[in-house]
């Protein structure tokens, strides 16, 4: 044995001191590290581990004062102290295996885990105890030297793997924190725990059991010249120290921790005053957008008091436009363009600005190019801007960015026209325009409320339409009934002059004569003279019978009722013929049917009266009537080479009697849901053609 051997077995009470120290300081300052509040799983397992070197510590002192008391005063092991060690250090294992399982299962389902983990290893140092109890029948502090054996064996080996194993986890969680100064700490740290649980538990002390008949204290003592107790007290101080460096990074955490609270709250503070500041511009947007629409509204309650003028539509318009150009920093002047409800046509109701243009611009050739765009606005039903440059962009008013394309092209906007609208139906546009040499950019704000502008002018237009149709129908309705009652009127005069001239006075002449002949029959006078005188009133009577069905037949042509619209038609055709000596033709096209008695009275009510206006006005030399009956339509056409006239200047002039006889005939076609359309042209004749649906099957005759 060496002299350095020879030294520490002498003074193996300082190296089971040391040893017991350096443990107990490392269960101290792990434990002071458990309290800290950490994210990282480590701060948790570490509690374990403190509580290892606690026990760890108190065993290795235990063990030092047997030695002090066995060279003071002969002590020798009793039963009951090396049971204290025993469970001391069988309770340090199960913490150091406690650490690495804690360690290395963070999850949920961990503590299940972990017992069942230390349950079984706590199993197996007590089964091979109890057999070694049962097969060598030790006395009692033998049997604690071989417990304390098998649980370095079974349980320190076993936990101080799991450690290392756990050591080694989270060295790469550190590095992945970007602590890899640590990582290499915790390194160092499950190096010196590898040889403390392979070394350092592998030689234990001598018993009976294998290997520790062969690897033991006395044996490390022999190979390497110092204690295995040193050995593993040098161990403790390199792990001690080593896990105080890696439980900086705790501080390291917190450091991290603070500076990212704090540029939280400097953000925070930063997005408070940036929060303010949109506020205050958001305060200022809403300012300005509440004053925008306050004018938008504005200017639209006053077009729609203009509109709701009693005026007539184009001096509405006029004012309208006039008010929408002076109220808008964009336009200098404009014009609404309507399409005509009859036929379509495009045409300028109403324009303004245009006659007196800014500058050196042409006044005719800016109302020109207006105009066009208009004409292009409405055909394509989109809204449209032209810029100095010529260039045309047609846009949708609601989408955003075609609105931009237009608003921010790189030539001014000399001229915009927006469709007006209704029921999803172009009516006309409206159309403002600048001159170039005062050309302002157009503001999105702008564009909206000239959209809004548009959009509110399409609706009270069409409403404005609908008033005066509905007066001007009105109108008619009250006309057609004076016409009706007049009309009435004048066919009981006629009628009442027919009976008192021709039917009166041949019954007044039949009176007579029958007084004549009772007087013959009264003086017996010659029965020839008496027949005679009854032979002249047969013949009043039957003048008179002729002459009142002429009158039944000219109210309501028995035809019509008994024979239909067809035999109707060719029997008051002929009678015109005959009395007015123009010529009239017939045309049956379809087989001869029989239509419901309300179809038939509306089409020959309408034949007689385009038939009567030929005789009145047309000055004709031919006329034509042409009756088409289909399965499920009607036809008739009434033509004549007359003389012609406009039918937009008769309808229009509610004043000119022969206006309403063909008013009557459209709203007898509307009825029945037809049309009736007339085409005429001074010099030209006359065209009058029906068409009505037929709601029911035709009967055969």
């Amino acid at each position: 044995m060496n002299p350095i051997s020879t030294f520490f077995l002498q003074n193996i009470i300082f190296v089971y001191f040391f040893y017991g120290l350096v443990f107990f300081t490392l269960g101290v300052v792990l434990f002071i590290a458990s309290r800290r509040p950490s994210e990282f799983q480590f701060a948790r397992a570490i509690r374990p581990l403190a509580i290892f070197g606690l026990l760890h510590g108190l065993h290795e002192w235990i063990s030092m004062f047997q030695k002090i008391a066995a060279l003071t005063h002969g002590y020798w092991p009793t039963v009951s102290h090396e049971m204290v060690k025993l469970i001391l250090l069988v309770s340090s294992f199960v913490m150091l295996a406690g650490f690495g399982i804690v360690l290395l299962n963070p999850g949920p389902a961990g503590p299940w885990w972990r017992s069942k983990t230390i349950i079984g290893l706590v199993g197996i140092w007590a089964t091979a105890s109890l057999a070694v109890n049962v097969l060598l029948a030790p006395g009692m502090i033998d049997l604690m030297g071989m417990a304390d054996v098998l649980s370095r064996y079974s349980l320190g080996l076993p936990a101080a793997m799991l450690g290392v194993w756990a050591l080694m986890v989270q060295q790469r969680t550190f590095r992945e924190h970007d602590m890899p100064q640590f990582g290499r700490d915790l390194v160092w740290c499950a190096a010196t725990l590898f040889l403390y649980g392979v070394v350092g538990q592998l030689f234990a002390q001598q018993t009976p059991l294998a290997p520790t008949t062969f690897l033991n204290s006395v044996v490390f003592l022999q190979w390497f010249g110092i204690p295995v107790e040193l050995f593993q007290a040098g161990l403790a101080a390199v792990f001690t120290f080593y896990i105080t460096r890696a439980l900086q990074a705790f501080e390291l955490e917190n450091q991290r921790r603070l500076e990212t609270a704090n540029r939280a709250k400097l953000a925070a503070q930063a997005a408070a005053l940036e929060a303010e500041r949109q506020a205050s511009r958001e305060m200022e947007r809403l300012n300005e957008e509440l004053r925008l629409t306050a004018r938008e509204l504005s200017l639209l309650l006053d077009l729609s008091n203009l509109l709701a003028t009693p005026m007539p539509l184009q001096e509405q318009l006029f004012a309208v436009l006039q008010k929408i150009v002076h109220s808008l920093a964009f336009s200098k002047a404009g014009m609404i363009m309507l399409t005509r409800p009859d036929t379509g046509d495009l045409h300028v109701s109403a324009s303004t600005g245009f006659s007196s243009p800014a500058g050196n611009v042409n006044g005719e050739y800016w109302y020109h190019q207006a105009r066009q765009l208009g004409e292009k606005c409405v055909e394509s039903k989109l809204a449209m801007c032209l810029h100095q440059d010529g260039q045309v962009i047609a846009f949708l008013i609601e989408e955003a960015n075609e609105l931009q394309e237009c608003r921010l092209y790189k030539s001014p906007t000399l001229i915009i026209s927006l469709p007006l609208v209704t029921q999803q139906q172009v009516i006309g546009c409206l159309v403002l325009a600048q001159p170039a040499e005062t050309a302002k950019p157009v503001s999105v704000d702008e564009f909206r409320l000239i959209a809004g502008i548009a959009q509110q002018l399409g609706l009270s237009i069409e409403n404005a339409r609908l008033y005066q149709e509905a007066q001007r129908r009105e109108k008619l309705l009250q006309e057609l009934l004076r016409q009706v009652v007049g009309a009435q009127e004048a066919e009981r005069q006629r009628i009442a002059r027919e009976l008192h001239d021709a039917t009166g006075q041949s019954l007044t002449a039949i009176a007579l004569g029958l007084k004549g002949v009772e007087a013959l029959l009264n003086r017996h006078s010659d029965p020839a003279v008496v027949a005679g005188q009854i032979r002249d009133l047969q013949q009043f009577s039957a003048n008179a019978l002729g002459e009142l069905r002429h009158i039944i037949s000219d109210l309501r042509p028995s035809q019509l009722d008994d024979l239909g619209l067809v035999a109707a038609l060719r029997w008051y055709i002929q009678n015109f013929e005959r009395r007015t000596a123009i010529p009239a033709r017939f045309i049956l096209q379809g087989e001869e049917k029989r239509l419901v008695s309300e179809y038939e009275t509306v089409l020959f009510r309408i034949a007689q009266e385009a038939l009567t206006n030929i005789a009145k006005h047309a000055e004709a030399t031919q006329v034509q009537v042409k009756l088409e009956l289909l399965p499920r339509q009607v036809h008739l056409t009434i033509e004549d080479n007359g003389k012609g006239f406009n039918p937009e200047e008769i309808l229009n002039q509610e004043e000119q009697p022969v206006g309403w006889g063909l008013v009557g005939m459209i709203e007898r076609a509307q009825l029945l849901g037809g049309i009736c359309s007339l085409t005429s042209a001074p010099g030209q004749g006359t065209c009058v053609q029906v068409s009505i649906p037929l709601m029911m099957e035709l009967t055969n005759v």
